[in-house]
């Protein structure tokens, strides 16, 4: 075995390869040289992945030679445990090895068969996984459970009635409790007849100085990325649910000139997008996910998202300035 200066230094030059090989690849990608960096990926990800293997490996005599020298440097030469190490310090280092080897081979064809080393690129990468690919794979994902929740509702009552696994986030405030994940999961306004199927994620936040109870429900209900009319589809789907399901649109008021005058002369706002069925109110929310392009058509172009968002009647922000009735259309 070489020594610890030997190892120390083996160690640090492939920690050294690994920063400068990732500082040189991004000089590259933003010089321009690199045309398609999308390309790359996948022989990046094996390079980089197999140079941080070597170096974790690389450390395991470093750090046994390492403990080594510091026990003699205290004078813990003669203890009994030391002097064993001592003297099978290849056994040690090999018998860890062995360890990794045998979790690299249980581990490695998942990480491969999962896609750990495919390109994630988008429809336009070369060789690359498309858009579409990406959503089949997650289609395939099975439901991991049910959130069954409702503003005003307890945490124990979402807890005792909900299948799907719930996690508890950082809190936002003081006195205040958020439950947060991303999964596949149904979820059920709690007391309404609507559900919504393979949601992606959930915000749960409580009342501030009341955290057993609910305040707030944010949800991403689309299960997969949305072109502008796909997304109109999907919200006048839901609208035709909540409408058959009892719900009443509301509709913004403009009581004042100067309000009126804001609004173009209008005297209210458009239905469709805040619904109230007894104490609860689901405002419908849309949220694109790329940036816009100069020059694009405006009602055709973007990738969006529906998502939800419920409170009661009498925490919705400006209430008072709505009025509910069933849909007009």
């Amino acid at each position: 075995m070489y020594s610890l200066r030997t190892h120390a230094i083996i160690s640090c030059g492939l920690f050294a390869v690994i920063v400068l090989m990732a500082m040189v690849g991004n000089a590259l990608q933003s010089s321009g040289i690199i045309k398609h960096p999308q390309a790359l990926q996948t022989p990046a990800k094996i390079v980089f992945f197999s140079l941080f293997v070597v170096f974790g490996f690389s450390l395991v005599p470093t750090m046994v030679k390492a403990f080594l020298a510091g026990q003699a440097a205290i004078g813990n030469t003669d203890k009994g445990l030391i002097k064993l190490v001592e003297r099978h310090q290849l056994a040690l280092i090999w018998g860890i090895w062995s360890l990794w080897i045998a979790g690299f081979m249980v581990a490695l064809p998942t990480m491969i068969r999962s896609g750990f080393f495919a390109d994630l690129g988008g429809s336009n990468t070369p060789g690359g996984s498309s858009d579409s690919e990406l959503a089949r794979e997650i289609a395939r994902m099975p439901v991991q459970g049910t959130l069954v929740a409702a503003p005003g509702m307890t945490i124990e009552e979402m807890l005792r009635g909900s299948s799907l696994k719930i996690s508890q986030g950082a809190n936002p405030m003081p006195g205040q409790s958020q439950y947060a994940g991303g999964a596949i999961f149904d979820f059920r306004v709690a007391g309404t007849g609507i559900e919504f199927h393979r949601c992606r994620y959930y915000f749960v936040t409580t009342y501030t100085k009341d955290p057993a109870r609910i305040e707030a429900i944010n949800v991403g209900t689309s299960p997969r990325k949305f072109t502008r009319a796909e997304l109109g589809t999907a919200n006048a789907a839901l609208r035709a649910r909540l409408k058959a399901d009892g719900w009443l649109t509301g509709h913004e008021v403009y009581r004042t000139g100067e309000d009126q005058q804001i609004h173009g002369g209008r005297t209210r706002g458009d239905e469709g997008i805040l619904w109230l069925k007894g104490d609860i109110v689901l405002n419908i929310e849309e949220r694109r996910l790329d940036d816009p392009q100069p020059g694009e058509d405006l009602a055709t172009a973007g990738e969006w998202i529906q998502y939800i968002d419920l409170r009661t009647r009498s925490d919705y922000p400006s209430i008072d300035r709505y009025v509910f009735a069933p849909p007009e259309k």
